[in-house]
């Protein structure tokens, strides 16, 4: 049990805070203001269960002069020290709840994550699962242990199987004669490495000859027109010869096209019944401009077909060709590729000389053909002069190309690819069944079979904590939903399990409010955003109660709760107070911490009405010089005192007509009497006395006491207690059915108000 907070400096508002004057009770209530050192007073309790030194030292005086320090006393007066940023040793019985329990175990802010479920698993689970997690862990380290030796022995191995997987490695079979077969295979490969190099090489191709359509041309040189009148043509023609000027045939081409409601486009006289307007007509019609269209067309194909330069790029070609059959000279032997270009260029000159002259007279008189059979055998035979060297030049071409093709198939029957592949595997084969592979695949067999027993008797270990798990964490969330109903919450908790997913095992639970599931993480709904933020402190604290309770080591435990009821939680104020009974009659020792005193007040007499001889140390923590905090005495019921006055308002109001609750003033006369004993009668009539006891504490006082002079009043209260009680369930069980008279109630109303304002009745 802890007995005395000695002093605690330089940690926080608590910088040279004495406790030595008060002595820590079975049951000890510490009150302060928000603000004043709660937390860090339970930060530094938590620290001494832990050994967490950072708890305290993140926590040092800001602007202090003295160094983090502690001394508590326990039983027998055996003191416990902080210096030097460790502690002299830990306190494990201490189990507190405050913030930072909430922050570690459940949740952040709105953010319940990994590292909470897990430290909520270890909370949970208390002690009796440490023997089954410790085993766990120690299975787990030798199935970790083994698998690194194994990967030790792969690393090893590593550099004896390039491009092959372990797997494969240790199946290659021994080869004794593999230093022979390499060196046959090598041979093979420098011969056939020779040959890709070869085959890389390109192959000369025939070059591609010119065409020339003679049929087409000399068929469009032929073409006239059969409509075309002689004397229209003579007379065209001699005007034509009139004008002069060079290109007035087509000058007149044009403009007849713009002749219309025959008059002259240019004089604009009359042209009906004009003979040469006729002649133009027919002339000028629409075959006769087609034809023309097409001997020009004749002109240009003549000019684009003959040209230079078809010898020019096929002399190019057969360079191209030449070249690449030179290439394979050192395997081939190839005849020389000759291309000549003199006769070819001499025809192709005479060619086009004599077919331009006759695209030139087709151009000048389309109407008349042109060309004879004679021309067209000339033009035959000229073209075939051009073409006959380039066809002796793509002939040598297709020789060399021929020879080449052969010698690729010749070689063709080894891959070096192939060879290579194979010269690895025997490679590979050798080092296999070398010695010193021999030898690691040897562990390798020893160590996986280590390994095998290690994660069998990890599975079995982490089954037996499974099963802990499991019938643990199902008895906890049936007593957490039953801690939850009973603080008025609407929410419950469902399948509480625990995962080995991750570093470590965690819980996994969810929420249900409303008939609906809701999510941790995630959503909506969500845990940040359907619950208060009362509920989630509910939610924690019903986490503590269930853990606690189930902790078969309670009885030697310190229970050490940070602000039971905070602002949010004033409508689970009853049941709190129950719990922390429970606490008080089951644990070593209870230290409250509550930021109110009519809190602080009500648990004590709580307590005591259960059991009026239990020992409570009550003091707080209170402002001291340059803004810190140090212990000093605390007297609750002065704290509380203005109750009295609350009820007796309530009368008041009550009896001038203002509108208020009959029951509730019924249940406050009784009250409010023993409040007026009390403060005139201080320090003589109990705490613990029932109103009853009160007036027959009164009526049998001796004379000579202070008592004595309220004699007068003990009938009074008797007849007042006889009607205020029936509205008290410690005196009526079935206090909230009786049926209350306005007038009857406003009587006994006057009589208390009159023998408190009189102190006669």
């Amino acid at each position: 049990m802890l007995e005395r907070i000695e002093e605690i400096q330089g940690i926080g508002l608590l910088h040279a805070a004495n406790g030595k004057p008060h002595k820590f009770l079975k049951t000890t209530l510490i009150y302060a203001d928000n603000g004043r050192g709660k937390s860090t007073l339970a930060t530094v309790l938590r620290s001494l269960s832990t050994g967490d030194a950072p708890l305290i030292l993140n926590r040092k005086t800001i602007d202090g002069t003295l160094p983090p320090q502690a001394v508590l006393q326990f039983a027998n007066g055996h003191k416990v020290t902080f210096s030097g940023n460790a502690w002299s040793e830990l306190r494990p019985e201490l189990l507190v709840f405050d913030s930072d329990f909430i922050e570690r175990n459940v949740h952040s802010g709105s953010v319940i994550n990994t590292e909470h479920r897990k430290n909520l698993l270890e909370f949970a689970l208390g002690e009796p699962a440490v023997a089954a997690r410790a085993a766990v862990d120690q299975a787990t380290a030798k199935a970790k242990a083994a698998a690194d030796k194994i990967q030790e022995i792969i690393g090893q191995l590593s550099g004896h199987h390039p491009g092959l997987s372990l797997v494969e490695f240790e199946k290659l079979p021994s080869t004794p004669d593999a230093d022979g077969q390499i060196a046959a295979l090598q041979k093979r490969l420098i011969a056939a490495g020779n040959v890709a190099a070869i085959s890389a090489k390109p192959v000369p191709k025939q070059v591609s000859e010119p065409t020339l359509d003679l049929a087409t041309l000399f068929k469009g040189l032929g073409r006239s027109l059969i409509n075309v009148h002689a004397d229209a043509e003579q007379v065209v023609k001699q005007h034509v010869q009139n004008i002069g000027g060079k290109g007035a045939e087509d000058w007149l081409s044009q403009g007849h096209q713009y002749e219309g409601n025959n008059t002259c486009p240019y004089c604009g006289q009359g042209t009906k019944d004009n003979d040469l307007i006729r002649a133009y007509q027919t002339h000028f019609n629409a075959a006769y401009a087609a034809l023309k269209k097409e001997s020009v067309c004749l002109h240009d194909t003549v000019v684009t077909d003959t040209e230079a330069a078809i010898i020019d790029a096929f002399s190019q070609g057969i360079v191209t060709a030449t070249a690449q059959a030179t290439a394979w000279s050192e395997q081939v032997q190839t005849k020389p590729i000759e291309f000549v270009e003199a006769p070819a260029r001499s025809a192709l000159a005479e060619l086009r000389e004599l077919a331009l002259d006759l695209a030139r007279r087709k151009q000048a008189s389309p109407a008349e053909p042109v060309g004879t059979v004679s021309d067209l055998e000339k033009a035959r035979s000229l073209w075939q002069q051009v073409l006959a060297p380039m066809q002796s030049a793509n002939a040598m071409v297709k020789d060399a190309a021929a020879l080449i093709a052969a010698y690729q198939g010749q070689l063709a029957t080894d891959s070096a690819q192939q060879l290579q592949q194979q010269i690895e595997q025997l490679q590979a084969c050798k080092r296999r069944h070398d010695l010193i592979v021999v030898g690691l695949f040897s562990q390798l067999v020893t160590l996986r079979a280590d390994a095998a027993t290690a994660e069998n008797a990890k599975k079995t270990e982490r089954d037996k904590l499974d099963a802990l798990m499991v019938t643990t964490l199902q008895h906890y969330e049936k007593t957490i939903n039953a801690l939850l109903r009973n603080f008025g919450a609407s929410f419950s908790i469902k399948g509480m399990t625990a995962n080995f997913r991750g570093a470590g095992p965690r819980t996994e639970y969810g929420l249900a409010l409303r008939g609906k599931d809701v999510a941790l993480e995630g959503g909506p709904p969500s845990f940040s955003t359907t619950l208060s933020e009362g509920d989630k402190r509910t939610l924690a604290f019903a986490f503590f109660i269930a853990s606690t309770l189930a902790d078969a080591k309670l009885s030697t435990r310190i229970v050490v709760v940070d602000d039971p009821m905070c602002s949010l939680d004033l409508n689970r104020k009853h049941y709190t107070r129950s719990v922390l009974k429970n606490f008080r009659s089951k644990a070593e020792q209870l230290i409250v911490l509550a930021h109110d005193p009519y809190f602080i007040r009500d648990l004590r007499d709580a307590m005591r009405k259960d059991d009026p001889a239990t020992p409570i140390a009550i003091f707080q923590l209170s402002l001291a010089a340059n803004n810190y905090t140090d212990f000093s005495s605390f007297d609750v019921d002065k704290e509380c005192e203005s109750a009295y006055f609350q009820h007796h308002r309530l009368l008041n109001e009550f009896t001038v007509g203002r509108a208020a609750d009959s029951r509730m003033v019924a249940k406050v006369i009784r009250p409010m009497l023993e409040g007026y004993l009390h403060r005139r009668f201080p320090g003589l009539i109990p705490k613990s006395l029932m109103f009853g006891q009160v007036v027959g504490l009164i009526r049998d006082a001796l004379p000579t006491s202070p008592l004595a002079y309220a004699q007068n009043l003990v009938t009074a209260l008797n007849e007042i207690n006889e009607y205020a009680g029936q509205f008290h369930h410690d005196v009526n069980p079935s206090a909230d059915t009786v049926t209350i008279v306005a007038s009857e109630l406003k009587t006994f109303v006057d009589r208390s108000l009159e023998l408190v304002h009189r102190g006669a009745p």
